[in-house]
C-alpha cells in the first residue's frame, strides 16, 4: 500500500513539475541582438544598446519568429519585484532613430517607438510632419506624425496629418442585385 502511495505522489510531483516548466517555457522568448555598444545598469534597471542596433525575436525553441527591432538606440527597462529586485520582465522598450520593426503582421518605420507592456500593451510610434511614422500590415498602410497600436485589441489610432491606403472588398454588382431581390421580393 505504501508503495502505491509513493508512486502516486511521485507521479503527481512529475505532472506538477512538467506543468510548471512547460508554462514557464511557453512564456519565455529570447532576442538575439547586435550593436556598436551596450550598457547594463542593474542599479537603475535598464539596458541600452547603441549604434546600428538589431534585435531579432526568438521563440521558446530559439527559432526566429520574424519579428525584429532595428534602430540607432534601444533602451530596455526591467520590472522590479515586491522586494525591489530586478526581474527578467520588461516593462517598456524605447527604440530611437531610424526605427524599423516588425510586430506580428505589422511593419513599422518611424523616428521613435515606445513599447509599453503594462498595464496595457501599446506601441507609440512617433514621426514628424516631414517624416511620418508608417504602419503597414500588407493590406493597409497608415502614415501620420503619431500612431498608437493597441496590441491586445489589434487597434490603431493615428493623429496629425493622416494619410494612407486601405484595402476593402466591395461586392460585385450582381451580388447587390440578388440581395435587393431577396429584400424586396422582386
Amino acid at each position: 500500500m505504501k508503495k502505491i502511495i509513493y508512486i502516486a505522489l511521485a507521479l503527481t510531483f512529475c505532472i506538477v513539475a512538467i506543468s510548471v516548466f512547460s508554462a514557464t517555457e511557453e512564456n519565455t522568448v529570447y532576442y538575439n541582438y547586435s550593436a556598436k555598444s551596450m550598457t547594463i545598469n542593474k542599479k537603475e534597471g535598464y539596458t541600452v544598446l547603441k549604434g546600428n542596433v538589431k534585435a531579432i525575436k526568438l521563440d521558446a525553441q530559439k527559432k526566429e519568429t520574424g519579428e525584429y527591432v532595428n534602430s540607432d538606440q534601444l533602451t530596455i527597462y526591467f520590472k522590479r519585484d515586491e522586494k525591489g529586485e530586478l526581474t527578467d520582465e520588461v516593462t517598456r522598450t524605447e527604440a530611437m532613430g531610424n526605427v524599423k520593426m516588425k510586430q506580428g503582421d505589422m511593419t513599422v518605420t518611424c523616428l521613435r517607438a515606445v513599447m509599453i507592456y503594462e498595464p496595457e500593451e501599446v506601441i507609440n510610434m512617433e514621426g514628424s510632419k516631414e517624416s511620418p511614422a508608417i504602419a503597414d500590415d500588407g493590406k493597409n498602410r497608415i502614415e501620420a506624425p503619431t500612431i498608437k497600436y493597441f496590441r491586445k485589441d489589434d487597434r490603431l489610432e493615428a493623429e496629425g496629418d493622416v494619410t494612407g491606403q486601405i484595402t476593402i472588398k466591395e461586392k460585385k454588382p450582381e451580388e447587390n442585385k440578388e440581395e435587393n431581390k431577396e429584400k424586396t421580393g422582386k
